[in-house]
Formats: C-alpha cells, structure tokens, sequence
C-alpha cells in the first residue's frame, strides 16, 4: 500500500513515500533497500528471497534451496544491478536485479583449512575503486562555465567563486553520477587519451552478440508443469548482462565484491570474476578469534575498511581493519583491461560448456525415441531368426520385397502416428545441434581467441617486468590457443557430420513413410497400383547409406561422446596437438585405429578449462601479494557485539587534504546507557599501507541523549549527516522552565539528523589546533558533535607507539567505558527538538532502520518492531508550518547567515527551518511561509 499523505502529528513529519503490512513477519537483520532504485529486499520466515517495489507490488525473488538451508546474509551491489544472498550452506547466489535470475550460482565460500567444513559468510560488501582517483576529482570538483562571447568552455575551480557566480555553472556533477546503475560516460566525459584509448580498443563490439541457448527439450519423465533447467544462458537479457555488460566500459575502474567468513578470512575477487584470494590476519596476533561485522569503501580509495570482532584474551574487542587492494594502483589502465578480460573468459568458459552439455542433450535426444522403436522390432525379429532390423529394411529398400514381421511393424506399431513423432524429433533435435554448432558454439570459441590473442600480446609486451600480473611465459597462451585451434576444429568437424546426418535422414524419414502407407494398401487394390508406377522422390542411394551407417550409430558419438566414456590411461594424457586431431579425423574416416580423447569435444574442452583455471590462478595470486590487511586499531575493548542496537560505518573523501579519508564509526554499547551514542573518526590516507604510519588522525566523540531516551538505531545518511531514531522519554524532553515541549507525543519515538562532519573535518591539518576549541553556543546549534583527538599508539595492532598523541594541551576530560578520555556532549531537550526530523505516531514503533539514497532521492526505510510493518520516508520533501505554529516572518532565506528563525519555527513542525545534512545545503532556497494556518507548502531540494 502506498500513500503520499502526511501523518496527522503534533510534530515535524517526513512525507510518506509507502507502507506495506506483510503477512507474516521478516528477519529483521534481512531487509536492504537497493542504492539506485525503489526496490525492497526481504527475507520471509520461510527463507525465501522476496524483492518489492516501492508500490508493494513482488518484482522477483529466489525460492529456497533446501529445507535445512537458511539465508545469512543479503546484500545489493553498489550501483544495484545485483543482489547477493548468502546461505548457511557457505554458497552465494547472485541475483540479477534486471531480470531476476540467478546469473552466478552456488558459489562456493574459500576453504581455509581442512577443518573449516562449516564455513559461513559473516559480512559481504561491494565497492567501486577508481584506477585513477585524480580524475574523477578533477571532473568533480570543477564546474563548467560557458562564456557567451566566444562560446567556449572554460574550467572553473567552483571553491574560488562567490554565490553570485552559481547561476552560471551548468555543471552538477558529483560522485554520486559516477556510481548510477547505469552512468552515462559520454556525459562524464570519462573518454580517455589516445593512447589508453588505442590499447582499451575492443574489437569485440564489431561482432554480433551471442545468442541465447536453447532450453533443453522436454523429456515424458517430466512432471506436469515442471520446467528444464534453463542454465545461466537461456534468455538473451541473461547473456547480455554476463558477456555483453555495459560497466566494462568504464576504463578508470574496477568493481570489487567482498565476502568475509565467520572464522575471520577475507575473499576479494574483482566483480564478476569467479576467483577470490584468501587474506587473513597476522598469525603472529593473540588472537583466538575474528568476525567480521561491517564492510564499508570509497572509489577514491583502494583501502576497503572492515568493522571487526577481535577476541583476544577472552574478550571482544571492536576494531578497524583496513583491507588495501595494493594490486589497484599498480598495475595502471591495464587492471581494468585484464579484470574485465578474465571475467569475460570465465563467462565464456561456462558458455562453451553449457553449449556443450546442450549439444550432448538435444544429440541424445535425437536418438532415444528412435531406439526405443527399433528396439521392440529388433526382438521380435531376433525371437523369429529372420536377422537383424538393419538387412531387413536394406532388402527392402533394394528390392521392394517386405518381410511378413516388418510388414506388422511397419503398419501395426510404427504407424502414421508413430513415423511422424520420429521424424518430428530426429529433424528438430538436429536442427538445433546445427544451430548451437553454428551460432553458438563457434563464435563463443572465437571470442575466447580473441581475449587470449590480447592477453598473450599484454604478457609479451611486459614479459621482462618484474612483479607483472602474469608470471608464465607467453608459450602458455600459445598452448592455450591451440587447444581453442582444436576446439574450432573439432566443431567444424562436427558441424559437417550432423549436417549430412541430418540431409541423410530426411531422405530416410520420406522412403519410410512411403513404404507405412504402400504396405498398408490391399495388394490387389488401385491405390497399391497407383503407388507403384509413382516415384517416392528419394535417393535410394543415401537411403541405402543411412540404413548401413547411421540408422544404428551416428557419425557424431566419437565428437559428442562425455569425457566419462573414455578410459582412465585416455583420460589422463597430455592434451593432442593440431597434427594429432587432423590424423585422428581422417584414421576415423578410413574406419581405422584412432586416439579417440584427440576427438573427444569433451575431453579437449577440459584441458582448456584447467588450462584457463590456471591463468586465473596466476592473477589471483598476484592479487594477494599486493593485498594486505596487517593492522588494526581497537575501537572498543569488552565489546557486546549481539547487544549492540546501532552499529555502522561510513567513509568519507576530504577535498581540502591530499589523498585524505576519513572513516566515521558509530556503535552503542550494551553496558553503557541507551542514551549514549559513540563516533569514531579515523584520518588516514586513501591507500592504508599500515595504520601506524597512514593514519593522520583519530578522535572520537561521545553524544549523551537526555536521561530517558532509548537510541534505536542509529545510521549515516550521506557524508554529512546521521540520522537517530530515538525514544524520548517525555519527563526528560521539557524546557528550561519544566513545561513539555510541543512536537513529540508522549511515547512517540521521533527521527532526528545531526551534522556528523563538522567543518574542521574538511580542513587542512596544518590549519588545526592542536587541542579542541570549546565550541561557542551558535556553533553548538548549528554542529552539535565536535571530537576530542586521542593517542592511537596504545590501541594499534601490532603496538606502534611511534604515533604521538596529537592534543598537547589538556582540556576538561572524562574516561568514558572504554578508557579513552573524552570531552562528553549533552544534547540538550531544546536541540534534541531543533534537530527533529520526523515524529512517529504512537501506533508504530520503529525497529531498524535503513537509510537510502541517490542525487536529488533520498529515502528512509523504517521497519516497525512487529516485523512486518515498514515505513518509506522521503528525506527531500518538507513540509511547512504543520500545526498552529509556523514559521515567523514571511518570503524569508533559509541559510547559514538567517537568524530569522527563531525557537518558533523549531518548536512547532520545524521542517521548512530545519537543516538536513548542513544549513549550507539550504543556502539560496526560499521558502513560502503562508498565513500561520498550516496550509504550507511541500518543497522538493536536491
């Protein structure tokens, strides 16, 4: 169900996007919405995938696997064109979100060791990292200003110029563009110089795309209404998104996909590769265990950070992890080439082998029902010593003469009905063994050619570099290619075969029904006289053929025969050269002795795919010896990790530092209050070598709700703002004067946004003090955190105490619970209610909390503590003056310089007033105040 209403509320109130009441309740930790578009994931009580749309209405789903497998984790791609479902079997599936199939199944969580049996996925993320973070910034930071003399464009740094100048700049450009489902490039002006653009040359784009491959056809042991399985390529959308994908176009970066285990392993694998690397903590630790709970990264970085759970003396510690893709600076524009080419090859890999597999079905499938005909005449014949099937119907093709038994096969069994169900099944199974030959098979062999013929030059141009991606000498894609020279070959080969197979057996099928209906006739009768002085229209000769050679076996068995028919000692010989095969076709044409593994499409397949499975692991293992994740710095020791009930972590790019990041934490403790609200914030560079030496800063902030209040959950909402559901308690929300504030409902809970990156986190470090500045009280309305720097050195893992603490001075401290001393904030009543977003009526009470969003989008989803009860709240719309109060003075500016605005506007709805991530974002924006009797305006600000 889905309303655009406001709630009747005394408070400030979010518009309401939609509601759904589901029927049965939901795993509360197994709900996300998508990053790029209105869609809600879920996961039932029954372990079922469901997936909605803002509306309510299902727009796809995953049925459960098996009854003793649940669902441990889900989790959408950054830019949502996939989710991720992780079961407690340790496999992942993932989903496509355009059209809703799985398009990488069951993959396997990494074994560790022998003993890990068990292994589970803990925490899984996606992220894109930029190869060359520079120019992206430089597309972002600078707006366009066209200059109406000449008509050209020049570049503007926009931090130079004053707001008179905004109007002018036609340039909205930010990340967020960069990060969409589908980003238009051309419109980034992303297009990279000659040379890059010389050696990203695809010459795959001229060719025609893959089709899809056909459904396996249906077999009487089917049950009603049961489909085949369709494989990964049956739909033409399915092999678009998997070999024909759009985001290979983007030369600046690559797509990573974390998974991290329960016992403490890290998998990395560049999206959609299928081979990951194993990282794992120092063994050199005290640790006895490690969890990893929260994975959050930042294109402009290649350090991913990792919210972990250290056990180390039998207690939990909270600790942040830095994981440093070393591999993405490294290797340059040439990562995305070969990461895009590898997973291109993998994917082709599974292609050829299902075209393989189908070609094997459809090829069996055009023999069985005529086995099963000619089986039951060839008993009866052997029963009666009158031969085999084979001399009986070449006599009768020879001379015309039929046997009494054939003759009663012919008419009785076989019959119209029975002829036309042969023909019908041979002529079409065989039709679509040419077709996945020809249109499928080939080209799929060729593409794989191309990709290697680029890698090998890629490998030979940088042969003599030390520490390249590929570590093999070029003659092991050379090898590689002549197995595909094989392949081709042998398909070809193949293709010939079933042609004249299929040419064969139409003139045999035409002779057969002639003679069902001549022996049907009386001998004696006109019809009989009128069949015998007309021509059937056949070629004696190639029936004649068929019979001896191909109505028993096929020409095709040698070629489409599965790798498990051969021998052990066939099995396990060295692949055959091209000299080899062209010998074994031609010794198989003479009807002589031949190394049937060298004609075995199977078998020569397997030798690529092992050959290629090596290739990846050589890339793999580049990737994890420039991967590191060897430090760590503890954030909270004793740490309740299950009592937690808000926990999140977010990175954030610093335009005014050089290669500056900061990496805000939030947690609430069990032990601690339920009013009080914990902020970590770590400074460090965009590549985290170890953190003893990339960290630039680490302070933290402590917020103290009034006494009463519950935090909820608590989550970021962008890189400027956090939201808080909070559960005031009414005694404790009254003024300076005692009197209960207006706005909040007694047991209502309410939604409050809090500027969480104040200003001095943007600056320079060389502008900071060195201890922190009280804040003054304006500053305290306006930033209500600021954070208190503290000595690192003793937290760090491995000990490095070579950091210094970064205050000298000693301002007013208290030891919070977890010993790091800290100036406490109390949120007063008065801005607790000044910073209200959205109060919620008495009749629903909010449980988790998700917070979503994109340019100009940003929602809130709330899930109601029933589980089954979820709220969309839009975070763009306001609404004005609400209730008896409004907002003073009339066709004022709401911005960072309007004092206007009084304790008026925040006590009452607060929402035309109120700031969202920072009062700078409402800088420029009027406001239509009304006449004070609630009928305001809605505004939308992006």
């Amino acid at each position: 169900m889905s309303t655009a209403n406001m709630e009747s509320s005394t408070g400030p109130q979010l518009l309401l996007q939609a509601e759904k009441i589901l029927l049965h309740p939901i795993h509360p930790q197994l709900i996300s919405y998508c990053p790029t578009m209105d869609l809600i994931a879920i996961v039932t009580d029954e372990e079922n995938l469901d997936v909605y749309r803002i509306n309510g209405q299902r727009a796809f789903g995953l049925k459960r696997k098996g009854s003793d497998l649940t669902v441990d984790l889900i989790c959408w791609e950054f830019n949502g064109q996939a989710i991720a479902v992780a079961w407690s079997d340790g496999c992942t599936d993932i989903v496509s979100a355009e059209t809703g199939k799985v398009i990488h199944p069951n993959l396997p969580a990494p074994r560790v060791g022998t003993g890990d049996d068990d292994i589970r996925i803990g925490c899984m993320g996606w992220g894109r990292n930029f190869i060359d973070a520079g120019i992206v910034k430089r597309r972002t930071g600078v707006r366009k200003k066209l200059d109406k003399s000449d008509g050209q464009v020049t570049s503007i740094d926009f931090t130079d110029e004053t707001t008179e100048h905004w109007d002018t700049f036609k340039d909205e450009t930010s990340l967020e563009d960069f990060l969409q489902r589908q980003p238009d490039l051309q419109a980034l002006d992303m297009a990279p110089d000659l040379p890059d653009q010389l050696a990203m040359m695809d010459m795959e784009t001229l060719l025609p795309k893959l089709p899809a491959i056909p459904l396996p056809p249906a077999t009487p042991f089917m049950r009603m209404g049961q489909q085949a399985d369709s494989g990964a390529f049956s739909t033409q959308a399915q092999v678009d998104s998997l070999l024909h994908s759009h985001h290979t176009k983007d030369h600046n970066s690559v797509d990573m996909f974390i998974r991290c285990t329960d016992v403490g392993s890290v998998h990395p694998s560049i999206y959609d590769s299928l081979e990951t690397i194993n990282i794992q903590l120092p063994s050199s630790w005290p640790l006895e265990s490690s969890r990893p709970l929260l994975h959050a990264s930042h294109p402009y970085s290649c350090s991913h950070g990792l919210l972990t759970a250290l056990r180390i003396a039998g207690k939990t510690n909270l600790a942040f992890v830095p994981l440093t893709l070393g591999f993405i600076p490294s290797a340059g524009i040439y990562l995305h080439l070969i990461s895009s080419k590898t997973s291109q090859l993998q994917n082709l890999l599974l292609y050829v082998q299902q075209c393989l597999q189908r070609l094997r079905t459809f090829w069996k499938h055009s023999r069985d029902l005529p086995s099963k005909f000619m089986m039951n005449i060839s008993e009866t014949l052997e029963e009666k010593g009158h031969g085999d099937l084979v001399t009986n119907l070449y006599h009768l093709a020879c001379t015309g003469n039929c046997p009494l038994v054939l003759k009663e096969w012919l008419i009785d069994e076989l019959s119209e009905a029975g002829h036309k169900r042969w023909d019908h099944t041979v002529t079409g199974s065989l039709t679509t063994v040419l077709q996945l030959l020809h249109e499928n098979l080939l080209p799929a062999i060729d593409r794989c050619a191309i990709i290697l013929s680029r890698l090998r030059g890629l490998a030979k141009y940088h042969d003599e570099s030390s520490g390249w991606i590929f570590n093999t000498p070029v003659t092991t894609f050379t090898s590689l290619l002549s197995l595909l020279k094989n392949l081709r070959l042998l398909a070809h080969t193949t293709l010939l075969y079933a042609s004249d197979e299929k040419r064969h057996f139409g003139s045999f099928s035409k002779w057969l029904r002639y003679e069902i209906d001549f022996e049907a006739t009386e001998p004696d009768s006109q019809s009989r006289a009128e069949m015998e002085g007309r021509d059937p229209g056949v070629d004696v000769g190639v029936v004649l053929d068929y019979i001896r050679y191909g109505l028993m076996k096929s020409d095709l068995t040698p070629y489409l025969r599965p790798e498990s028919d051969l021998s052990t000692q066939q099995r396990t010989e060295d692949a055959s050269s091209y000299e080899d095969t062209l010998k074994a076709i031609d010794l198989l044409k003479d009807e002589a002795l031949y190394k049937e593994q060298a004609l075995c499409l199977d078998h020569v397949l397997g030798h690529f795919t092992r050959g290629c499975t090596t290739l990846f692991q050589q890339i793999s293992a580049w990737q994890e010896s420039n991967t590191s994740m060897d430090s760590a710095l503890i954030l909270a020791p004793d740490f309740d990790v299950d009592g937690a009930a808000a926990l999140d972590m977010r990175m954030v790019s610093l335009p005014a530092q050089a290669n500056g990041i900061a990496t805000y934490i939030l947690f609430t403790q069990a032990e601690a209050a339920q009013e009080t609200l914990h902020i970590h914030r770590l400074t460090h560079d965009s590549q985290i070598s170890s953190l003893a030496t990339s960290l630039r800063a680490y302070e933290t902030a402590t917020l103290t709700f009034p006494s009463g209040a519950r935090v909820i959950d608590a989550k970021f909402a962008d890189d400027k703002s956090l939201l808080v559901i909070l559960e005031p308690d009414s005694s404790s929300m009254a003024d300076d004067k005692g009197k209960e504030r207006d706005g909040d409902g007694d047991g209502c809970c309410i939604l409050i946004s809090l500027p969480y990156a104040t200003p001095s986190s943007f600056s320079s470090p060389s502008t900071s003090t060195s201890a922190p500045i009280p804040p003054s009280t304006s500053t305290t309305d306006k930033y209500p955190i600021h954070y208190t720097p503290q000595p690192p050195a003793s937290h760090l893992l491995p000990p490095s105490p070579s950091i210094p603490s970064q205050s000298t001075a000693k301002p007013p401290i208290s030891t919070s619970a977890f010993g790091y001393a800290q100036t406490p904030i109390t949120l007063t009543p008065a801005l607790v209610q000044k910073h209200t977003r959205h109060v919620f009526t008495t009749r629903f009470t909010p449980l988790k909390m998700l917070v979503n969003g994109r340019k100009g989008r940003r929602v809130v989803l709330v899930l109601g503590s029933d589980c089954k009860h979820y709220r969309v709240l839009d975070l763009d719309f306001r609404e004005k003056g609400s209730g008896k109060r409004g907002v003073e003075g009339e066709g004022k500016k709401v911005g960072k310089n309007s004092e206007e605005v009084g304790d008026e506007s925040a006590s009452g709805s607060g929402s035309a007033s109120e700031q969202w991530s920072s009062d700078e974002d409402w800088e420029g924006v009027s406001v239509d105040e009304g006449d004070g009797d609630g009928d305001g305006d809605v505004r939308m600000v992006g």
